[in-house]
């Protein structure tokens, strides 16, 4: 039914994990917010209460106040660390998005309540006035347009040399 191509293996893939891929892209910027917002906070020591009994807790190594310094040294990472994912993740489904945006209404319907909302065919063709047929003809033909639109000539398994003309040198001086 679809080619195997691998850009078009991959952008079929995008498209079936779209809401988990923006999902996650949300999630993880929000966890950035977070962290970010726990760096603005000033981290108050603990204050040991007065006690008869001598101290030593049981063993502890490290006191409240520093695992909170450490803990709020490793957040500058674990943002980086985030910020990485997103890099990775978040240009693709930008191009997604432009590319679904950039199809004609009704290859953007198929493609979107097939793939991405998991629609059935029988909802998908009363709602788009198309018979079945038509969208299982139009479904592998989208997905490769998306994969040009996504990935370029590299993704277009079919020749994709272009020819140009030389003007004979002939032509010029009006010789035929």
């Amino acid at each position: 039914m679809y080619d195997h191509n691998d850009y078009v293996m991959a952008v079929k893939q995008y498209l079936i994990r779209y809401r988990e891929f923006t999902t996650y892209i949300e999630n993880v910027k929000a966890d950035i917010a977070d962290y970010k917002a726990k760096l603005q906070l000033n981290a108050a020591p603990k204050v040991p209460s007065l006690s008869p009994a001598p101290s030593g807790g049981g063993g502890e190594n490290t006191s409240q106040q520093e695992r909170d310094y450490f803990s709020k040294e490793a957040i500058p990472n674990k943002i980086a660390q985030l910020q990485r994912d997103i890099a990775r993740i978040e240009p693709m489904i930008n191009r997604l998005n432009r590319s679904l945006e950039a199809l004609p209404p009704t290859d953007r319907g198929i493609i979107t309540r097939r793939l991405i909302d998991n629609e059935s065919w029988m909802i998908i063709t009363s709602d788009l006035h198309v018979t079945e047929g038509y969208c299982h003809r139009r479904i592998s033909k989208i997905i490769k347009q998306l994969a040009g639109m996504m990935f370029g000539p590299k993704a277009i398994p079919l020749q994709t040399h272009f020819v140009f003309f030389e003007e004979d040198k002939e032509n010029e001086n009006g010789i035929f």
